[in-house]
């Protein structure tokens, strides 16, 4: 367990922007490719543990991101296969699907194929990412962008509302979750200024209104 998330988060905030310095680069080396999958993963696994220590809203690992789905031609790769990805899948055919967070972090973690590329007269910097578990179905692409506007709103996310036992039946809320549901204005970003009222945060929030009536 994370016992003080400022540092994971502040650690987070430097990724993001180490991250998204990289993506605008036309030209990569070996240790920049390096740098870019480090950076990555240790995103991603900075965000499980602080949702494993209760350090994130409640609704975060439910949110949901946008990514390319890409379909598998015949067979499906193996262990050596992975560096030459683009073979077994069709690349030139693609449909937008969405994953959670927790599932966006699974996907990461366990990532069979892991590949990206710079900017190009080809389009924006892009990362292709399946998991061992989904390589005889499909393969994932999506931008830097998204993944770097995640790392940056858990880095800036403070929970500012709790309710319910020290258990995952809590729920937390952040700034960012009253933002979204009207109830605050951030002030300036990513700080969020609000008089809501408890009956308010419970009307906007259901799972709020459930933990009351257990």
């Amino acid at each position: 367990m994370i016992a003080d998330s400022v540092p994971w988060r502040e650690e987070l905030l430097k990724v993001a922007a180490a991250l998204e310095r990289r993506s605008e680069m036309t030209r990569w080396t070996t240790r920049t490719g390096f740098l870019v999958e480090r950076d990555l993963l240790v995103g991603m696994f900075t965000i499980r543990r602080l949702i494993e220590s209760a350090k994130t809203s409640s609704f975060l690992p439910r949110e949901r991101v946008s990514l390319g789905m890409h379909p598998l031609k015949d067979r499906v790769p193996g262990i050596y296969d992975r560096w030459s990805y683009w073979e077994y899948y069709d690349m030139e055919s693609k449909r937008q699907t969405e994953l959670t967070v927790h599932e966006l972090i699974t996907l990461f973690i366990h990532s069979f194929v892991l590949e990206f590329y710079p900017s190009s007269e080809h389009g924006p910097a892009m990362i292709w990412v399946v998991s061992d578990r989904d390589r005889h179905k499909w393969l994932y692409s999506i931008p830097f962008e998204p993944l770097v506007g995640l790392f940056r709103r858990v880095g800036h996310e403070d929970v500012i509302y709790f309710e319910g036992g020290w258990d995952e039946t809590a729920t937390r809320l952040s700034q960012h979750d009253y933002v979204e549901a009207g109830l605050a204005q951030y002030d300036p970003y990513p700080f969020a200024d609000t008089t809501a009222t408890r009956e308010q945060i419970v009307a906007a929030f259901p799972p709020l209104l459930r933990q009351v009536e257990r």
